[in-house]
């Protein structure tokens, strides 16, 4: 029959169930797993010898919209999010450690994480809002832009909250009057976010906010090494000998917290020298876990440097409104913390540059702007909403840029796994316990390398500005030192500069608060004089740089250098100018149409242009 099928034509007629089933598998695989070089994440490197020269094949490059496979977003997620936890731990126990109710301590450090990873959640997504004149204005980066507490809050809000604690207010009041001036503050950061990029530019220009950062750097310094000793309150005198160190109590500076700091650097420096790709970027909290770890094993006259029934006995779980705080205002830190906002919101550019260099993005031009916006605006609502939630400040940090540029993985899929981990840390209560209870001296330690790495950021800034201007370096000169030196010595214009009575009114004592506290601060200080004197002192064009960009144009000779001078009877020696430059059959070891010339050349046409 014709509609009789034989043997023959049924085997052709049906598919290979076992090629449908390799295919399916090998789609599977694919994105599970992918072809991704595992290896090259969890390779040892030995630095030293001919061994070290020979060039690694690096991995495969993933932008910013690329999917990627699970086991590879899940990976890279955590390293982002590894390496954001130190800093979110150490910001929020910084604030809490005269908080003597350890219970709120590990509350504030879990839903500090839990909001760090959904803002970073939203600010990777990005949303589109609206249109107007043709610009469209987002919620979000759209790059991988991670949140964390944010530092400059951090250091204004442990001197308030000292500062009210000493007054007698108990610390949880002390505590809601610093998220209420908060919720005021942050949205100065809001109305910024609206400007134009190039109004923002001529507002806070990157040396600026360079110098801005490198001062909190120093700022919190301060109080790493404090810890580091032995615990803050010992070393402001608040105690005779630190507690914070399980139930050890030593004299503030005694050899054995020195020595459990220090564990933290030596591992910090064996997996940066020795380390594969993924060591190196959770190397944080890495050296903070190995130095918890010693800490744990070692004992000074039977007693424990850790508290492991408190992490044991830590709630199963912590999310938003646990606890909850009566929300006030400090009136005479309004002015501060509206400092601090302008600052974050000037460094949040640099930082989100700073991602899109990673992720070889353009840096200007629309596309830029509107991730600038994006970003400005996300930060402001995500810190509000963050406060609200009885969280810290949040804002976007700039520690993730060395995973892109390490793993040169810029997907957005990793972004969004590392907000997930952090929501995951945090909502674990065991997790929040276990960093509230890290050793003062431990926890001191690595601290002191992390705030360290704030201010080389803020260093680098700087440096990439060349600092050429004999204005800017003026500037710089004295907004840092004013900045360094309040830091040193904060109480060396407050001491007896205004002093009033009790009877005072309550906007006087704001006013005078508001003051004192400006010029006890020195990032706030220092960005407040850099800005002022960035509006007096006028530009003006350095002779030296004048002729630098002359010669480089091929318009003045050698001579016209001061102090170059040309032997007797020899002719001056003239800068050709681009078109008088020599062929590439005249340069010697190179050949015609060799690459590196023609990149050369195309770099120097390029300097000409902008600088001309």
């Amino acid at each position: 029959m014709a509609d009789t099928l034989n043997a023959q034509q049924w085997q052709v007629a049906q598919p290979d169930l076992r090629a449908v089933g390799l295919v399916a598998l090998a789609g599977t695989l694919d994105i599970l797993i992918g072809s991704y070089d595992y290896s090259y994440l969890f390779r040892l490197r030995w630095p030293y010898g001919k061994a070290a020269q020979n060039a690694q094949r690096l991995p495969q490059f993933f932008g910013v919209n690329e999917p990627l496979p699970l086991l590879l977003a899940v990976i890279l997620g955590f390293q982002h999010a590894a390496a954001m936890v130190g800093g979110i731990i150490a910001g929020t126990l910084t604030v809490t450690v005269l908080n003597p109710d350890q219970a709120i301590t590990e509350y504030l450090v879990g839903v500090s994480l839990v909001a760090s990873g959904i803002g970073t959640i939203t600010h990777v997504i990005r949303f589109k809002l609206f249109s107007l004149r043709g610009k469209t204005f987002y919620y979000g980066t759209g790059v991988v832009s991670v949140m964390g507490v944010t530092t400059t809050e951090v250091v204004i809000g442990l001197q308030v909250i000292a500062n009210d604690v000493a007054r007698g207010t108990s610390w949880n009041d002390a505590f809601g009057k610093f998220l209420g001036t908060n919720l005021i503050c942050v949205w100065i950061t809001f109305c910024v976010s609206w400007l134009p990029t190039r109004i923002l530019r001529k507002l806070f220009p990157s040396w600026i906010a360079g110098l801005t950062v490198f001062l909190v750097g120093v700022n919190l310094l301060g109080i790493g090494m404090k810890n580091w000793g032995g615990g803050y309150n010992c070393a402001e005198g608040y105690e005779e000998l630190c507690s914070g160190n399980g139930t050890v109590q030593l004299p503030y500076g005694s050899i054995s917290y020195l020595g459990l700091g220090s564990v933290c650097f030596l591992v910090l420096l064996a997996i940066e020298i020795f380390g594969s790709p993924f060591l190196r970027n959770a190397e944080i909290i890495l050296a903070l876990l190995i130095g918890y770890a010693v800490a744990a094993f070692v004992r000074h006259d039977g007693d424990k440097y850790t508290n492991g029934q408190a992490i044991r006995s830590a709630p199963a779980g912590i999310f938003f409104w646990l606890h909850t705080f009566k929300l006030g205002i400090y009136p005479g830190a309004i002015l501060p913390f509206l400092i601090g906002y302008l600052a974050d919101a000037a460094t949040a550019i640099g930082d989100l540059t700073a991602t899109e260099e990673a992720s070889f993005l353009e840096t200007h031009g629309t596309p830029h702007d509107e991730r600038v916006q994006g970003c400005l605006l996300a930060d402001s609502i995500n810190s509000f909403l963050a406060t609200l939630a009885t969280s810290l400040p949040i804002n976007i940090f700039a520690q993730n840029n060395g995973i892109i540029s390490f793993t040169l993985c810029a997907s957005r899929i990793a972004g969004v796994c590392a907000g997930l981990w952090l929501i995951l840390f945090g909502v674990l209560g065991n997790v929040g316990a276990f960093f509230t209870y890290v050793p003062n001296c431990v926890l001191g330690g690595i601290e002191t390398f992390l705030f360290g790495t704030i201010a080389v950021a803020g260093i680098k800034v700087l440096v990439e500005e060349h600092l050429i201007d004999r204005r800017t370096r003026f500037i710089v000169a004295i907004a840092g030192g004013v900045g360094i030196g309040v830091t040193i010595v904060p109480n060396f214009a407050t001491a007896h500069l205004w002093l009033i009575s009790d009877n005072a009114s309550a906007g006087i004592r704001a006013l005078h608060d508001s003051i004192i506290l400006i010029l006890s601060t020195g990032y706030v200080l220092g960005w407040l004089t850099a800005m002022l004197l960035n509006l007096i002192v006028p530009a003006e064009v350095d002779p030296y740089e004048a002729l630098r960009q002359a010669r480089l144009r091929g318009e003045l000779p050698l001579t016209a250098l001061p102090g170059m001078h040309t032997a007797q009877g020899e002719q001056p020696t003239v800068t050709p100018g681009l078109s008088e430059r020599p062929s590439l059959s005249e340069k010697p070891g190179l050949e015609a149409g060799d690459p590196a010339d023609a990149e050369q050349d195309a770099h120097l046409r390029k300097m000409i242009e902008i600088e001309g």
